[in-house]
């Protein structure tokens, strides 16, 4: 999301303290009349900067108490961007992992045949794995591709799936197209995947069907977010 130049700086330059560890997890930041001039910036400035930083999950702001530097929970992504999941994560300054990972050899569904223009009796790579950010599961996804893209053997063994195709597969992703769907977490006993409480917690379903700079069907995924883990926001331009 771009912020308002004015911004920019003020929240560019406390991030990198954060990352710097030069203001650490928990500690409080200084008053704003000492912030604000430190920075370089106006109060209003920097006030602006605190809520955007506030709602990305950086700070916390108690009343009458002061302001507190918090280590992100929530992961944040536009819907217009393309990005793996390991890229995201680690934007996010998380580390991005994978677990519970199965590569099943299957015939597709009807409906995996139909999307990824396939026969229905040519083979498909389903894998199946639970991602998670800084070892916490934030993720599951199923990823279906057809085996004739994988050459003599599918050693998928990287974090992302769009690294994995383009750098040895030479297959490189240029768009998506996606459905949302809400779901609940019962559907495949997700909310035991995700380390959820309940299988009544809604999840939301994101279905793309990936394709290659040639318009090319690749590989269709379904990806199980967790609700508490995830918020994606989309930019709407009056027209």
């Amino acid at each position: 999301m771009g912020y308002p130049a004015k911004y920019e700086y003020a929240l560019k330059k406390i991030k990198e303290m954060i990352e710097k560890g030069e203001i650490k997890e928990g500690s409080r930041l200084p008053s704003e009349i000492e912030f604000s001039k430190s920075l370089g910036v106006s109060r209003a400035t920097l006030r602006e900067a605190l809520r955007i930083l506030e709602d990305e999950g950086y700070v916390k702001r108690y009343h009458g108490v002061g302001t507190f530097i918090t280590k992100p929970r929530i992961i944040k992504s536009g819907m217009e961007e393309l990005i793996s999941i390991t890229k995201l994560i680690e934007k996010q300054g998380m580390k991005p992992g994978t677990k519970d990972v199965v590569i099943e050899r299957v015939k597709p569904t009807e409906k995996e045949a139909t999307l990824m223009n396939i026969p229905a009796d040519e083979d498909i790579y389903k894998v199946q794995r639970v991602r998670t950010a800084d070892g916490v599961p934030v993720l599951y996804c199923i990823d279906r591709i057809p085996v004739r893209y994988a050459k003599k053997e599918f050693n998928f063994n990287k974090e992302s799936l769009f690294e994995y195709l383009q750098e040895d597969l030479g297959i490189f992703i240029a768009y998506a197209v996606s459905d949302i769907v809400p779901v609940k977490a019962k559907i495949k006993n997700v909310y035991k995947k995700l380390d959820l409480k309940s299988g009544s917690e809604v999840l939301l379903l994101l279905e793309q069907l990936h394709f290659d700079d040639k318009n090319n069907p690749i590989f269709y995924s379904s990806n199980y977010f967790s609700p508490e883990k995830f918020r994606f926001y989309i930019v709407r331009k009056r027209v």
